[in-house]
């Protein structure tokens, strides 16, 4: 028996409520208890399987629209399709679509799940890394989303980085091939943008600096630090510990008060650093006079031998990684007159180099600069050369400090360091 659309007004007044009624060709009605209208589907067999197929609700499909999309319905399992089968996957596909585009992600949020994940607490530059990848990344590519970066992005990211910071493109490169792995494992993206680019697409191959100051230079430093208005007295300890020790800048900057013992002129370096080696550091008197200036003040009741200031305050308590670096590169260097820049890194170069000259022994000045020995030398001989470096690092003080008060200029004879029997 035919459906009617008096019948179905009437059914829907009464609130009478039913599982299936037939219009014929397949096409059923609905109106169950948990149905807020009657609804329209199709029954069919495909391969004797008998399938439902929801084709709309009534009064919003009227009857004869339903019997239109029936005979479209019928005409498609004709033709070997399942209609059922293919609005299911296209419901799926829809909803996919639908959830991805609401939960797209943007490469910022990469890169705070990729650091939360695999960097931070992890690996011991993660702060400089989040640094670079915050300054340099992020305003070229942080708001896009995964899927919309493409290799052109990555081009113009490198190419706008590489102009004034090569070393930070090949960085940045790094940091980009990383991420998006990271993404590829998450099944974020399916392909890398930055995988086809290499070190000549960024900031070219780097040559390790062989810079170093001699002691013309290192007595024009001192002078220009001096006369250089900028220069307050931390700055001024900084930068002279710094030459004093040779030592790393954020091992300094890092370190605690609870680390010297100035009774025995020794600085506890923990396993902290670069080589992941804990190693005893000899003060030489210049240093002790610095620090035991420095631990007769204390600033905010602070664990560190450099803190922040309260108007510098950062998340680490300490001066940060780049404390003196403007300060000697825009104010200091312009003083000195026609020399060749150099970094605060330059400072291991020129003690290593003036040890050299000095004829310190290279195990040994390997040994003062914190540098891992490689070879069977550095798996065998467990020696600490305490002793001998005291020795050398007092040799390398003197003539800082004759560096300092313009006495480096006179220095003519260099007095050999003797090996020890």
């Amino acid at each position: 028996m035919a459906l009617e659309d008096k019948m179905i007004r009437t059914w829907i007044k009464s609130d009478m409520r039913f599982d299936a009624k037939s219009d014929g060709n397949g096409l059923y009605i609905r109106y169950r208890a948990t149905d807020k209208t009657p609804i329209w589907f199709m029954r069919f067999k495909i391969a004797k399987i008998e399938q439902r197929l929801i084709i709309g609700r009534y009064p919003a499909m009227t009857l004869a629209s339903a019997r239109k999309e029936a005979i479209k319905t019928q005409a498609q399992i004709l033709n070997g399709h399942n209609p059922a089968h293919d609005k299911r996957e296209l419901k799926k596909a829809t909803a996919l679509k639908a959830i991805r585009e609401q939960t797209a992600q943007t490469v910022k949020d990469l890169v705070d799940d990729f650091f939360n994940n695999r960097i931070d607490g992890i690996q011991k530059n993660a702060h400089q890394r989040r640094l670079r990848v915050n300054k340099h990344l992020l305003p070229c590519i942080g708001k896009m989303k995964l899927t919309d970066v493409k290799p052109m992005d990555i081009t113009r990211m490198l190419d706008k980085i590489k102009v004034t910071a090569p070393t930070i493109a090949n960085d940045i490169l790094t940091d980009s091939k990383q991420l998006f792995n990271y993404a590829i494992k998450r099944h974020l993206v399916n392909q890398n943008p930055a995988a086809a680019f290499d070190i000549k697409d960024a900031g070219g191959i780097e040559t390790h600096r062989k810079r170093w100051l001699t002691t013309v230079e290192l007595t024009a430093f001192f002078k220009a630090m001096r006369e250089c208005r900028s220069v307050n007295t931390q700055h001024y300890q900084v930068i002279k510990l710094l030459l004093l020790f040779g030592n790393r800048k954020t091992e300094l900057y890092k370190a605690k008060r609870s680390d010297f013992d100035l009774d025995q002129a020794i600085w506890n370096l923990s396993a902290e650093n670069k080589t992941e080696t804990a190693i005893k550091i000899p003060i030489a008197e210049s240093a002790m006079v610095i620090l035991k200036d420095i631990f007769s003040k204390q600033v905010d009741q602070s664990e560190y031998l450099f803190p922040a200031l309260s108007v510098r305050k950062t998340k680490s308590g300490h001066i940060n990684a780049t404390y003196v670096n403007k300060l000697i590169k825009n104010k200091i260097i312009p003083l000195m007159g026609d020399v060749e820049n150099f970094t605060i890194h330059d400072f291991r170069h020129t003690m290593k180099s003036n040890m050299s000259e000095l004829g310190v022994q290279h195990f040994i000045s390997e040994r003062c600069l914190n540098h891992k020995v490689s070879g069977m030398a550095g798996i065998y001989d467990n020696y600490d050369y305490l002793q001998e470096r005291t020795r050398v690092m007092t040799l390398w003080a003197n003539r800082v400090d004759a560096c300092e008060t313009g006495e480096s200029l006179e220095i003519t004879n260099v007095i050999p360091f003797k090996k020890t029997a």
